[in-house]
């Protein structure tokens, strides 16, 4: 029997974390009560929210389509699809989005992208997405302390998430910023290449800032941000909107307080680090709509709604797009 690494113990632990958060908001909430709630739930809602969701994620694929085109790379939005459901599957079932780190590899694999460029795509997207998440959750919070109905763990949430992300998009202005500062750390780790795979990773580090680089720079003398922000923009209105349309199948509310309890969830999930925010996403939807004086259960069963139909979405995206992946190299 194959031993289990530190990594893989740390994420079966959390998964199993989220789901015994998730277990204990239902127990709580009443298993008969949720399902009597969810057979009543109006189809229409349910097939509109994932239609948009479908919508949102074409969006956010044709973003980073447009990126790899500015490298000049040949390639067609049918063929490039495949790798965007895989970065759907591997980024979302890892903590913090970290599973992203496998798509420039496979770009160098199939679109012969180098893996600098494959990075300076990600961690551009990554940075426009950040700040305008940061800026519509500050809004929500906002919304909250004006509604008069902000509670103490609300409020420490949104303080930890927003030390985080200031450090987080802190973190991402010094890399796409700064590129002495970059090399500085790569001469600053020089000393532990006598270690031979660590001197490896520090020496192929090197090689790909470069081209990290120089991706950046095209892309900014192509001033692509242009596209970008307006995009982002839409994609954030889009998650939203599909996250209230589903919710709107059992849970008559408004659309700013849905968005607000969706807003403080994705936060609470990202301080975590568990896995797709499971139960704890949950339990922060429910507990920000109560503060609204929406019903637990009619919440607790909205919330759970939306984790089958819209990341079940997400998800078989990214098994289509992994098996489509697999396809073609099976092809070559």
């Amino acid at each position: 029997m194959a031993k289990l690494n530190a990594k893989t113990v740390i994420k079966l632990a959390l998964l199993i974390l989220g789901l015994l958060l998730l277990f204990t908001l239902i127990n709580r909430v009443g298993l008969l009560e949720i399902v009597k709630i969810i057979s009543g739930a109006k189809i229409n809602f349910l097939i509109y929210g994932v239609v948009v969701y479908l919508v949102l994620i074409l969006i956010r694929s044709s973003k980073w389509f447009f990126l790899i085109l500015a490298t000049g790379t040949k390639i067609t939005f049918k063929e490039f699809l495949p790798f965007y459901g895989v970065n759907c599957l591997m980024g979302n079932i890892t903590p913090f989005k970290t599973g992203e780190a496998t798509i420039p590899f496979l770009l160098k694999r199939y679109l012969k992208i180098p893996v600098g460029w494959g990075f300076s795509v990600i961690i551009l997207d990554r940075f426009f997405e950040v700040v305008i998440f940061t800026l519509i959750f500050v809004a929500a919070v906002i919304h909250v302390i004006n509604s008069g109905v902000a509670g103490g763990l609300v409020l420490a949430v949104f303080w930890w998430a927003l030390i985080s992300l200031i450090i987080l998009i802190s973190i991402l202005v010094i890399v796409v910023a700064s590129k002495r500062t970059a090399f500085k750390i790569i001469k600053a780790l020089s000393f532990f290449k006598k270690f031979s795979l660590i001197k490896k990773v520090l020496d192929f580090a090197e090689k790909e800032l470069e081209i990290f680089y120089d991706g950046l720079s095209m892309f900014r003398n192509k001033k692509v941000y242009k596209f970008i922000i307006p995009l982002t923009l839409l994609c954030w209105f889009l998650e939203l909107f599909s996250f209230y349309l589903v919710m709107s199948s059992v849970l008559p509310a408004s659309f700013l307080n849905v968005a607000t309890a969706q807003l403080v969830s994705i936060a609470a999930a990202l301080l975590t680090f568990i896995p797709v925010g499971i139960g704890i996403g949950e339990m922060g939807i429910v507990y920000v709509l109560n503060l609204f004086n929406y019903p637990a259960a009619l919440s607790a069963s909205g919330a759970l709604l939306v984790r089958f139909f819209i990341t079940g979405t997400l998800f078989a995206v990214g098994v289509i797009g992994t098996l489509l992946l697999k396809e073609k190299k099976e092809r070559e």
